[in-house]
């Protein structure tokens, strides 16, 4: 059980230092074509940051750690637990929206405008020793 909960770390991290860039390696923006496809995106934004993905037309801020009843790293649970997050979202030119995100109970992802945000981990992980850290929420954008 504890080496899941520490693949399922490793895991979140990893998929946390991939993140889809929004220019071109040139430093423009990509063609029209480009950003009517589908995309994915997966972004970790630290408390009070922002994020922004699709040329800025999707943007996120971490607004706070409501709860995190995870079970500690150092421990052995009958239930993995739930991180719940507060959201800000804000298309290009239209009012923000607050949501919750929880990485164990619903809602699991939101719907914003064409994207859809799921969370797929916080960090720093309870009973790592690391509690003091400021919490980076990892989140994946979809878009259709």
């Amino acid at each position: 059980m504890r080496s899941i909960r520490l693949l399922s770390l490793v895991m979140a991290t990893s998929v946390a230092c991939s993140s889809a860039t929004t220019t071109a390696r040139d430093g423009s923006s990509p063609d029209a074509s480009a950003q009517s496809a589908p995309r994915t995106d997966t972004l970790s934004i630290r408390l009070g940051q922002s994020a922004a993905v699709d040329a800025g037309r999707l943007e996120l801020k971490f607004d706070s750690r409501v709860a995190d009843s995870r079970c500690p790293a150092n421990a052995t649970c009958v239930w993995a637990g739930d991180a719940h997050v507060r959201l800000t979202t804000r298309i290009a030119g239209g009012a923000s929206t607050t949501s919750d995100l929880h990485s164990g109970l619903e809602p699991l992802k939101v719907k914003v405008d064409r994207y859809t945000i799921t969370m797929i981990g916080m960090t720093p992980y309870p009973g790592t020793g690391r509690d003091a850290d400021t919490p980076v929420v990892i989140v994946r954008v979809s878009s259709e």
